[in-house]
């Protein structure tokens, strides 16, 4: 296991020496690293050992809400989770990209937090009659689907029977 996301950046310098030498570069940051490492898991272990935002960590913990003035993309609101055993942190408000309106039937895309970077994005998900949800991409958990119909112009909080429409699914921890 190695240490993933933006919890802890591995340096090449050991204290006070500059530059490192080959003989002990990564020596220090590896001790780190396994003691950050085993605390991490500890942590995840102490809130069920699965993954998931945290619950009352911060208002509203990473919940995804429509813009105030309505348009294709959402807000996802700051909080934390624990994604692959690793804290994860949204430290502020973050806005996606604008979802483009499937074109003949619906679609259901999901809002998901990303490990590695620390950010949220958008999975696309496939027209159909019936359409499901994708799954999350690696190190990542999903927020929220969205609902998406043809012809929409906005996504709200609520189904309206024309928009698209915010379905939370954020499993707390």
């Amino acid at each position: 296991m190695a240490i993933k996301g933006l919890g802890y950046t591995k340096t090449t310098w050991t204290f006070e020496e500059r530059p490192v030498s080959s003989s002990k570069l990564n020596t220090w940051d590896n001790r780190i690293e396994l003691a950050l490492e085993l605390a991490f898991f500890l942590l995840s272990h102490a809130w069920g050992g699965g993954n998931g935002v945290i619950r009352k960590a911060a208002t509203d913990d990473l919940k995804v809400v429509a813009n105030t003035t309505l348009n294709m993309s959402v807000r996802v609101k700051p909080g934390y989770a624990f994604i692959s055993k690793f804290p994860y942190k949204l430290e502020a408000e973050a806005a996606t990209a604008d979802v483009v309106a499937p074109v003949t039937h619906p679609r259901i895309d999901i809002v998901q937090a990303r490990l590695n970077t620390w950010d949220v994005s958008i999975v696309t998900g496939t027209e159909a009659a019936s359409p499901s949800a994708p799954s999350p991409q690696i190190d990542c958990i999903a927020l929220a689907n969205l609902y998406l119909r043809p012809g929409m112009t906005s996504i709200k909080n609520t189904d309206d029977a024309t928009n698209g429409y915010i379905v939370d699914v954020r499993n707390f921890v």
